[in-house]
């Protein structure tokens, strides 16, 4: 479901919890503002189980935040919800998905993979506190066909 600003108290305690490097809550309060951001949370009751942000520029989409609760982790929520930011942003147009992760983070580099992403790049000593390699992994997928008879009619 869409994050609203009455969810971050949550967001930022996974946040906190996931993150040596965490955003701040003005970040995430900042980009709840942005027409190209688009962040949803995965609840559990009325909590907070996990968020994914990603940022769109024409067809691209920037995977920014991908964190489950710990308590919440291993369950599938991060699939899920990975799952269903991929397919939001497809129907906004977004043909290439792109992210970073910490080289020794297997668990996200795993449900990544799931998710269909390919390792694009290294990214030497992309992180700070500490100081990490990254991978630079990416996504495409199919633009959306327009199957209209005027469209269909056209191309012949």
């Amino acid at each position: 479901m869409p994050m609203t600003e009455r969810d971050l108290d949550g967001v930022m305690a996974i946040e906190n919890a996931s993150f040596s490097d965490a955003w701040s809550r003005a970040g995430f309060e900042d980009s709840l503002e942005q027409p190209y951001a688009l962040m949803l949370t995965a609840k559990y009751g009325e909590n907070v189980a996990g968020y994914c942000c990603l940022y769109q520029m024409l067809d691209e989409g920037e995977i920014i935040n991908v964190a489950v609760a710990p308590d919440c982790r291993g369950l599938g929520v991060g699939l899920r919800m990975l799952e269903h930011l991929l397919a939001l942003g497809k129907d906004r147009g977004i043909i290439r998905f792109l992210l970073d992760v910490r080289v020794s983070n297997a668990p996200a580099i795993r449900l990544y993979e799931k998710a269909g992403f390919a390792i694009l790049a290294q990214q030497k000593n992309f992180y700070q506190s500490p100081v990490e390699d990254g991978w630079l992994m990416e996504l495409l997928v199919s633009p959306k066909m327009d199957t209209s008879s005027e469209t269909w009619l056209a191309g012949q």
